[in-house]
């Protein structure tokens, strides 16, 4: 589900551009308007600036400059160049031009030399914009949630369950949960709990707002203040992509799983107390079951078990197989796999890959080594810990 919901967050970033949420009724001055007319029009739309009619844009009036003029002059007196940095191209990312905003009170859009539009953060409440900040909400909300699950070995699926179901958090609890788990409260960056609460605190809010069809200017009145929001919004999610690139600490977890026969829990086969391998060495342990640690329900799981099973037993039919379960020492995460001989290290990675899995592990008489999908080595423990 993350994996979707991080297309879908993609996506939003690169088909929602400056031109689809910019103001495109351009209230223009002619040249030779007064002044005071101008300004008048300008404070009852709330504008700092207006473009000059017939310049494309290149030539705007700043409201701040016709306060103690004479208010009978021709507006034109007081046109400038518009500045450079206050234009955009129309097909800028939507992401880009929030960015733009949050530099600049307005920006002119532009297509070649076609003037489309103003750009001002009152546009903050536009429906494209909304969208965008939903599909964002969504895709950190699910990464949070893999990303709890792995680092606390507590299964958590990506998206919340229904009230008494596997995961069924809510965000506001998820949260929670995240800002009590200090390993990841640091690696987003935030060194202490009321740091991050400071920083998550309305997004369970502005997701609630915009369910309901309002816009982030409901909860933050100030325009700048809105942006504001927006930009820590951006700067979390890109923490949470980065961890879920890394996933550094997902070796860990494989460095801390106790391997143990499915028939007899007492038979450890990598841990503490692990006797002597059943089967010869190489021994290779492939599950499965929640694929990149995207967490399924048990009967997915149970199928997925299966069809490994029956796969193995059509490709390597000459091969030994035991059914074995890989247990987290540090919470509940556990998952059933095959302990297989007889085939090579090259042939444990494909099925690995098969079943979408980010690694297997290889067992020897002293080692456990786990080896990624890529086939690169990433950790090496002993066997008997």
């Amino acid at each position: 589900m993350f994996e979707r919901s991080a297309e879908i967050d993609d996506l939003a970033g690169r088909i929602f551009l400056a031109e689809h949420f910019c103001s495109r009724e351009i209230q223009e001055a002619e040249p030779n308007d007064p002044v005071g007319e101008v300004r008048i029009w300008m404070e009852l739309n709330d504008f700092d600036q207006a473009p000059i009619a017939n310049s494309a844009g290149t030539k705007v009036v700043m409201r701040s400059t016709l306060l103690n003029v004479d208010q009978d002059l021709p507006v034109m007196y007081f046109a400038v160049d518009t500045p450079v940095e206050h234009w955009l191209d129309g097909d800028e990312p939507l992401q880009r031009a929030l960015s733009a905003l949050a530099q600049r009170d307005w920006l002119l859009v532009r297509s070649g030399t076609e003037l489309l539009g103003v750009l001002t953060r009152h546009d903050l409440a536009s429906p494209v914009v909304n969208a965008y900040l939903f599909a964002r909400l969504l895709g950190l909300e699910h990464g949070l949630r893999r990303l709890y699950g792995s680092i606390s070995h507590q299964p958590l699926t990506d998206e919340p369950g229904l009230p008494g179901e596997l995961g069924d958090w809510s965000m506001s609890t998820l949260l929670n949960h995240v800002g009590l788990l200090v390993s990841l409260r640091v690696a987003l960056g935030y060194k202490s709990r009321s740091s991050f609460e400071r920083a998550t605190g309305s997004l369970v809010a502005l997701r609630n707002h915009l369910a309901h069809g309002r816009s982030i200017l409901s909860i933050s009145s100030r325009p700048v203040e809105a942006v504001e929001r927006i930009k820590g919004l951006e700067m979390l999610m890109q923490r949470v992509r980065r961890l879920l690139d890394d996933r550094e600490h997902i070796w860990d977890a494989f460095a801390t799983t106790e391997i143990l026969s499915m028939d007899d829990g007492s038979v450890i086969w990598a841990g503490k107390a692990a006797a002597a391998l059943p089967l010869a060495v190489p021994v290779y342990v492939i599950t499965a079951q929640n694929p990149h640690e995207r967490v399924l329900t048990d009967i997915v799981n149970n199928k997925r078990h299966q069809l490994l099973h029956n796969y193995l037993k059509m490709r390597f039919p000459k091969a030994e197989l035991i059914e074995v379960i890989g247990k987290s020492c540090s919470g509940p995460w556990a998952e059933t796999g095959w302990a297989i001989s007889g085939l090579s290290r090259l042939d444990a990675l494909a099925i690995a890959y098969r079943f979408q899995q980010r690694a297997i592990f290889e067992l020897t008489k002293d080692e456990v080594i786990v080896i990624g999908a890529d086939a690169v080595i990433r950790i090496t423990i002993p066997r008997l810990r």
